[in-house]
């Protein structure tokens, strides 16, 4: 299962999860991010980055709900940092509200902390070379993918959540369902791990959603767990851990803390370089530690939460307690290195060309597509991690020299002017245009080649006029369109010289009319020779008529004679 994916339709350009990303884990592929697996490290900064929500984080709440569905026993191991991520409840009132989801116990994590320092404390006395904490499974996955060559130098000790799962199967048995919540995105895929215990685990984000899902409504109270010694429940802050296990009046510049994923990276290079050596280095991922991990679900601030989690500890018992001798809490961190494409130096310099970068002077090195230089930039083209137009000088240069392109050489006269017609802009065609008559200038004003009534009725409503018939000085007749842009107090005028077409127009009316003149001529003729046909007709139907009349008198008259 993927711990973060993208949701497509949410992904829109922005590249803010690319910028974001310290270890450029993230990829762009058709316009759209996606998270390159082998290269991330599960910070979690893109998702806690991302405007749209289109980062998602999995959850595995459904595997919890299944399991306390089907009666088993649930116990909640619960991360030191729940008092920053849940100020408004304390211990008990958290457990209370927990006991409504149907969880049977609730213990702190900071229980296998406990065993995890023990470890910690002993290699600081006994170790041969520096020792870097493994609590935190960004750290590990940093140094398995980006130094491995000091795999060697983690802590061969499990985290304090893998540790407590096999403390809570010890106790409760293999068949307890043991759940972790934390404000880690990572510890969702260590909890996958092939050595964990951890039958699933859940950010406190998520458990926030869950709480707000289900209601007030609470079950008998969960079984108590143990309560975590004070100098653990530290664990969650900056400087926490060594606090759990060195008294600061002894830590020295041999022994230091690092918090934040770049110092991270920093530290871990100079000890690959040998320019430090220390004996044992705190390292956590996110800044001012687990307290401001991406899914802690509260918008506190980081001083805030730290104090929240320093008076949690300061009120805790400071007894330790010795764990079962018969665990073993060892674990051997495996190298995991992610092995790049290096193209040739004839590729690079042709994707550098593609973008406009024609030598050292051209590359701008402005960081906006998400990487540092032009150069990785260019090298990640190559290895099909981003796209060419993730360059935003080189796309606005391109759009900017696309659009002057098709003003330059439209067929249109186009005008920019200010509210008090002075004039911004225009291209070629309306210098043609409007200086057949009279002279057109920027900073200038249309008035005088052009009435400019229209136009400053249109910039005071902020409407949009079109298909506004004008005639200009020197016969020309146009249509034109007003376009209002009143956040900058600007017109655009586009005028479209229709004269031609109106001489066809006039010219087919002419032709309409002598083609009406024309048929009513025959047709007043076609009428006078129709009435001049009738005439004749009718005369010689009397005259047939007055001879038939005769000869039928003449026939009559024989008859009477007979």
């Amino acid at each position: 299962m993927k711990t973060i994916t993208t949701q497509k339709a949410n992904c829109r350009d922005c590249h803010r999860c690319m910028r974001s990303c310290p270890v450029k884990a993230v990829g762009i592929v058709d316009g759209q991010a996606r998270v390159i697996d082998e290269k991330c490290v599960l910070c979690g900064r893109c998702v806690v980055e991302c405007p749209q929500g289109a980062k998602q984080v999995s959850s595995q709440v459904p595997a919890v709900k299944a399991a306390i569905d089907a009666g088993r026993f649930v116990a909640l191991s619960l991360a030191p940092s729940f008092v920053a991520a849940f100020p408004e409840y304390s211990l008990p009132e958290f457990t209370a509200r927990l006991s409504g989801l149907g969880i049977s116990l609730v213990e702190e994590t900071a229980v296998g902390a406990e065993e995890v320092s023990r470890v910690y404390s002993r290699l600081l006395k006994t170790g041969d070379k520096p020792v870097i904490s493994a609590c935190c499974p960004v750290v590990v996955n940093i140094v398995s993918k980006y130094y491995p060559d000091l795999i060697g130098n983690l802590a061969p000790v499990a985290s304090p959540m893998l540790v407590h799962a096999k403390l809570l199967k010890h106790r409760h048995g293999d068949d307890a369902f043991v759940l972790f919540a934390g404000p880690c995105i990572g510890k969702l895929a260590e909890s996958q791990d092939p050595e964990s215990l951890v039958d699933a685990a859940i950010t406190f984000r998520q458990l926030r959603e869950w709480l707000a899902e289900a209601g007030n409504a609470e079950h008998p109270r969960p079984a108590a767990g143990m309560a975590a010694p004070g100098p653990v429940r530290y664990y969650p802050i900056a400087g926490g851990i060594l606090k759990s296990f060195v008294r600061s009046e002894s830590t020295a510049t041999d022994i230091i803390a690092i918090d934040g994923l770049e110092n991270c990276l920093e530290v871990f290079a100079a000890l690959r370089k040998g320019e430090i050596a220390p004996r044992f280095i705190e390292a956590l991922a996110c800044s001012g530690g687990c307290i401001n991990g991406p899914a802690s679900g509260c918008a506190d601030s980081v001083p805030a939460k730290r104090l929240k989690v320093a008076e949690f500890a300061a009120a805790g018992k400071n007894r330790r307690r010795e764990g079962p001798a018969e665990l073993d809490f060892t674990r051997h961190h495996s190298q995991a290195p992610f092995c790049e494409y290096l193209p040739p130096e004839s590729r690079i310099r042709e994707v550098l060309r593609q973008t406009g970068k024609y030598s050292k002077e051209d590359e701008k090195n402005c960081g906006a597509c998400g990487f540092n230089s032009c150069r990785d930039k260019a090298i990640a083209v190559c290895q099909g991690l981003t796209e060419i137009g993730t360059c935003v000088p080189y796309m606005r240069s391109k759009a900017e020299s696309l659009a002057n392109f098709i003003v330059q050489h439209s067929l249109n006269a186009i005008i920019v002017v200010d509210g008090k017609m002075i004039v911004q802009e225009f291209n070629p065609a309306a210098e043609r245009m409007l200086n057949r008559q009279r002279e057109i200038i920027k900073g200038g004003r249309l008035g005088e080649a052009l009435d400019c009534r229209d136009i400053s009725a249109a910039i005071a409503k902020g409407e949009k006029m079109t298909d506004r018939r004008v005639s200009i000085p020197g016969g020309t007749v146009v249509n034109q369109t007003i376009i209002p842009v009143p956040e900058h107090d600007l017109a655009i005028i586009v005028l479209t010289d229709i004269t031609a077409q109106e001489k066809n127009a006039r010219e087919l009316e002419q032709m309409k009319l002598q083609t009406v003149e024309k048929a009513t001529e025959i047709i007043n003729k076609q009428m006078h020779v129709a009435q001049e046909i009738a005439g004749l007709l009718g005369e010689t139907t009397a005259e047939t008529k007055a001879a038939l009349l005769e000869l039928v008198g003449l026939l009559k008259a024989k008859d009477k004679n007979r």
